[in-house]
């Protein structure tokens, strides 16, 4: 999984160094409230730097809160409230501030110190993510391989471009942690029909 993750992002890096983005980085994106710039902001601390603050920190201990991935997602689907969602619009926005050329610069820096931390981290690593919890290292990232494909589907569709290539094997990864996600939320049931049977996919957002 590390490797998947500096794979996705080599690819964040190569999106955010396009420039279409930088021709774009104030006109709206395809999300709600957010900008070309912030979009890109919010993948380049949410997709990949992010991982390098949390391990920074002293390892939190052995057990664990969330053991996979879709149950981190599934969770703060559940918990997180429309200003917790505007802080996160709100610190994509800052990051994007700085201009493009600051923030592609800031992401090579991260990404260099990022091969390395992983490289020297143990198997059992776990890190403290959003409200303290704690998550396996190698899963935490697998929720960052799914910000990084998620968001770089945003920022194509934002520009009216081909998506850019993922690493192989990641679309799969993320569309399991989807599917799991919505078994998780809706149940049973409800994803088997949205899976195999037309016309329910409509009605069941996973997040």
């Amino acid at each position: 999984m590390r490797q998947l993750f500096l794979l996705g992002a080599a690819v964040v890096r190569d999106a955010l160094a396009d420039p279409r983005v930088a021709a774009a980085w104030p006109q709206p994106s395809v999300l709600e409230e957010q900008t070309i710039g912030s979009l890109a902001g919010h993948l380049a601390r949410g997709g990949v730097w992010v991982v390098g603050d949390y391990l920074a920190a002293a390892p939190p201990g052995p057990d664990v809160d969330i053991e996979t991935a879709a149950e981190y997602f599934a969770d703060i689907a559940d918990h997180l409230s429309a200003s917790d969602h505007r802080a996160i619009r709100d610190r994509g926005a800052a990051v994007a501030a700085d201009g493009h050329g600051a923030v592609l610069r800031h992401l090579d820096d991260r990404l260099a110190a990022l091969a390395e931390q992983l490289a020297d981290e143990p198997a059992a690593r776990t890190v403290a993510v959003y409200a303290g919890k704690v998550m396996r290292l190698d899963d935490y990232l697998w929720t960052r391989l799914v910000e990084q494909v998620v968001h770089l589907d945003d920022l194509a569709r934002s520009l009216d471009v081909e998506p850019w290539r993922h690493p192989p094997d990641a679309a799969a990864l993320v569309i399991a942690c989807g599917a799991e996600i919505g078994r998780l939320r809706r149940g049973d049931t409800a994803m088997i029909r949205t899976l195999f049977r037309e016309g329910f996919a409509e009605s069941l957002p996973v997040l």
